[in-house]
């Protein structure tokens, strides 16, 4: 017997030499993960280092004739955004990225990137299309169609870079990730309106009580009727929370109060919140969408001036890069990343 086996069966729980064993019982599933899964995948803290990030490219998705015929129902209501402006916004996304120690992967979808119903699914870069929670992920269920199918995509690459899913938002529920937003290690909002409902935030809530998250407040987001001239704000509506708000580090977030009812507002106060107000005129440079990286440390729209100089007086290092034609296409660098592993 080498070395290494010696005494294996031993750290076995429960093991006893001759004797039938009893099965391994009530051990936490994250005393396992990185023994079975290679990494310790998911959030281990809200604001820690983003160790693995998943990113998407724009492509050829984006130039797609479907597109031209109907921006509405792409979700681009000042019409089709310029793919050499989006690559060009994405590589410098991607270096900042790099240069703040993190692994960039990508997405690496099989062609056709179409969906469920069969248009392009131009909303690919926008990554942050999977709920990441501690020891692995949740697959979303996402409402407009054309991003319906998306999920299937993720879900294939998730598996194959062997981060577990842990679970999948199905029935009549309804939840996109950028609806969730982590306030502490313990907190968070659940936001319902235009691209999530009450079932599917329930079925989220049930997995993050079991994973130990115990404050959960829910956040109703006004939307729009029959017009909609800006991506948020005004009539046009907030079709996610993380386009009202964002937390840069722990007791510092960023609100555009517009968004959200009052009684979030009061919550947020309640947990000791010191709220940096977005003025109107910058909530659509996607602000509110930053981008915690490590902490004390944020990738922010450059367009954002007055917000990130205010994280600046707290402390916060702010790293700004232009990403004004992901703004018009509605998200910034929180929508555009998906943390796999944050340390």
């Amino acid at each position: 017997m080498g070395l290494l086996e010696k005494g294996l069966l031993e750290k076995i729980p429960f093991y006893k030499k001759g004797l039938p064993h009893k099965p391994i019982l009530g051990t936490d599933f994250l005393d396992e993960l990185k023994t079975n899964w290679g990494e310790e995948w998911g959030i281990k803290s809200a604001f820690g280092k983003i160790k693995k990030v998943m990113v998407y490219r724009p492509g050829e998705e984006q130039t797609d004739e479907l597109i031209r015929q109907d921006y509405q129902l792409f979700n681009l209501p000042q019409g089709p955004t310029n793919l050499e402006k989006l690559q060009k916004e994405h590589d410098e996304l991607v270096s900042a990225l790099k240069a703040e120690g993190v692994e960039v992967i990508y997405l690496e979808p099989k062609k056709p990137l179409r969906g469920t119903y069969g248009v392009p699914l131009r909303s690919a870069p926008y990554t942050r299309e999977t709920i990441v929670v501690r020891g692995g992920v949740i697959i979303e269920r996402p409402a407009p169609a054309y991003k319906k199918g998306l999920e299937v995509f993720h879900a294939r690459r998730i598996a194959e870079l062997g981060c577990p899913i842990l679970y999948t938002i199905h029935g009549k529920g309804v939840f996109e990730a950028s609806n969730m937003v982590w306030i502490d290690d313990k907190s968070v909002i659940l936001s319902t309106g235009l691209r999530g409902n009450m079932e599917g935030a329930r079925q989220v809530e049930t997995i993050l009580r079991d994973m130990g998250v115990d404050d959960i407040h829910f956040a109703q987001l006004p939307g729009y009727l029959y017009s909609r001239r800006n991506q948020v704000g005004g009539s046009s509506g907030i079709f996610h929370l993380d386009m009202t708000f964002g937390m840069a580090y722990y007791g510092i977030g960023v609100l555009w109060p517009g968004g959200v009812g009052y009684d979030t507002i009061l919550w947020l106060e309640s947990k000791g919140v010191d709220i940096i107000e977005v003025p109107d005129e910058e909530l659509l440079t996607c602000v509110p969408n930053l981008l915690p990286v490590s902490p004390k440390r944020v990738i922010s729209p450059a367009a954002g001036k007055t917000v990130n100089q205010e994280l600046k007086q707290r402390g916060i290092k702010v790293i700004e890069v232009d990403l004004s034609e992901f703004a018009k296409g509605g998200g910034g660098p929180t929508c555009l990343t998906l943390p796999l592993i944050r340390e």
